[in-house]
Order: structure tokens, then sequence, then C-alpha cells
């Protein structure tokens, strides 16, 4: 099977600047208090602020085709709950469970997907491709803070309470989803001097996440995850495309649908997997190996669903 020049242009530039952090990780000319520092940066502005921008100025059809939203989400959030209730008999840890389950049903949309897919299908594909972009953060971002939240009051010994509640509420991500929705709502127009200074500020999400995580991996030993990883590769990679495109063939719905659907679903995993992980002080081997091995790997799952979409 040929590795498509496609995926190779978009895939290949992210893992040089993973591979800048590492080797700069590794060399040990940044600090691992600065790598935290760099990922506070990332956790707790940069993405805030991209999702804040982005949710502001977003623009949905006014009728959704909740057929096919209902098709990719369904099948990505049953599969995250379904393996955190099967992890966390397996790990033994309610919040590594989360990360491994995140990790393994959460797509690397913005970086990878927007690009491939208006790559390979052009403008057409633009109405499914934002739906999904735009949806995939606000429908799963509350369910990993929801599991890591009561995963930390557990080991307190705090009850599932208003603290805890409290913190899912002021996440930094759902605030920057739900003001900007609600700004987007409203109908008010940000700032032209607002609106670039958040673009600023959100360009610099990607590249510093990407950069983050392979500094990071420098200071972790992967060894001891590297079975975990190849589960979530193996069910990232395959397993959730496969599922993606059988529901979409059995919901009926049009051929470019189903082909975004699909390749979206293909997506490795996502490098927020990592920045919860980083967020929450757990399991960060996991999500950093997890999302870079399975980007490695999508260079050849995402050449054979390209070719078998077209074929």
């Amino acid at each position: 099977m040929t590795i498509l020049p496609s995926v190779v242009e978009v895939v290949l530039p992210i893992f040089m600047v993973i591979a800048l952090g590492y080797g700069v990780g590794i060399r040990r000319w940044i600090g691992e208090s600065s790598v935290q520092g760099l990922s506070i940066y990332v956790f707790n502005i940069a993405v805030p602020l991209l999702l804040f921008k982005s949710m502001s100025v977003v623009t949905l059809p006014e009728m959704l085709p909740w057929r096919g939203v209902i098709g990719y989400f369904g099948c990505a959030i049953g599969l995250l709950i379904s393996i955190f209730f099967v992890a966390r008999f397996w790990l033994r840890d309610n919040a590594t469970a989360g990360v491994f389950a995140f990790c393994a049903s959460y797509g690397n949309f913005i970086p990878l997907g927007i690009p491939l897919v208006l790559m390979a299908f052009g403008d057409e594909a633009t109405v499914p491709l934002f739906i999904l972009v735009a949806l995939q953060a606000p429908l799963f971002f509350p369910i990993m803070i929801l599991i890591q939240e009561r995963a930390r009051a557990r080991e307190h010994r705090d009850p599932m309470r208003w603290p805890v509640l409290k913190s899912v509420i002021r996440n930094q991500f759902l605030l920057g989803i739900g003001l900007g929705a609600a700004i987007n709502i409203a109908g008010v127009s940000l700032p032209p001097v607002l609106v670039t200074s958040l673009d600023l500020i959100g360009q610099s999400a990607g590249p510093a996440a990407l950069f983050t995580v392979g500094a990071a991996l420098s200071f972790y030993p992967i060894r001891g995850v590297l079975r975990s990883v190849a589960v979530i590769v193996v069910v990232k990679n395959v397993l959730l495309p496969l599922l993606v495109w059988q529901v979409a063939k059995w919901l009926g719905l049009p051929y470019l649908w189903q082909a975004v659907m699909v390749v979206m679903a293909a997506l490795p995993v996502g490098i927020n997997g990592y920045l919860f992980a980083e967020r929450y002080k757990c399991a960060q081997p996991l999500a950093g190996s997890a999302a870079v091995i399975s980007m490695g790997v999508s260079l050849l799952t995402l050449s054979v669903v390209l070719a078998l979409i077209k074929a």
C-alpha cells in the first residue's frame, strides 16, 4: 500500500514539531519546569481563547443534519464511555482509564483533519467538516472533565457534590466554549483588534502543544505504557473508522458525509488527550506516546481509508 503524498504533507510537519520538542528536551536545553509552564500556557490560555474565538464566529446551517451528527458522535462518545468502564477495571484507576478512553476516541481534528479533508474532497466538504470540528470539543470535554474531577474527588475522599460540579463548570475549556457560543447566539461581533489578537494566540496553540508533547516525552519513561498505547492505536486508527463507516452506511447518508465522517474517525489521537493528562497530572506518558505513535501509524491507515473511499 502506497502512502499518499496528501497524507504525508499534513502529518510530517506535525511530526517535525514534536521531534524538535523531543530533541530540545532530551538535550536538556529546556527544563521540566519550563515544559510544565508551557503546558499551562497552552491549557489555561491559548486553547480556551482559541475555542472562544472559534465558537464566537462559527456558522452552522439553520438545520443541522442530525443523522450525520448523531451517527458520528454516537459512535465516538459511545466508544469513549464503553472503553472507560472496561479500562477502569483493567487499569484500576479511574483517572488513567479516563485518559485511555479519551485518547481512543478523540481525533486530531484541527491540525490534521481540516487540511486533509479539504485537500482530499475540496470545498464541498466544508459543511460536514466544520460541523464535526465545531461539535467535538463541546461534546467530549464535559465528559472528560467530569471523569477527572470525580476521580480527584474520590482520591481525596470527597463526595461528588457542589465543589466537583463547580470545578467542571469553571473549567477553562468549557468557559471558552460557552462564552463563545453565547456571543455567537447573541449576534455580537467582536472588535477587529480583538479578533486579530485572538487569532495570534490561537495560532500558537497547536505548535506550542505539539512542541510540549515532544519535550514532555523526553522526561518520561514510555516502555511501561506501550501495551496500552498499542490498544489505543488499534481502537482509534482502525476500530472507530470501521464503526463509523458501518453506521454511516446504515443511516443512508450521502457519499460526501460518509467520506468525511470516516476520514475524521480515522484521524490519530488528538493532542488534547495529553493536555488533559498534563492538567490532571495522570498518565502523561500514555497520552503523549499514544498521540505520537498513533500519528505515525496514521500515515498508513489514513492512506488506506482515502484510497478505499476514492476507489
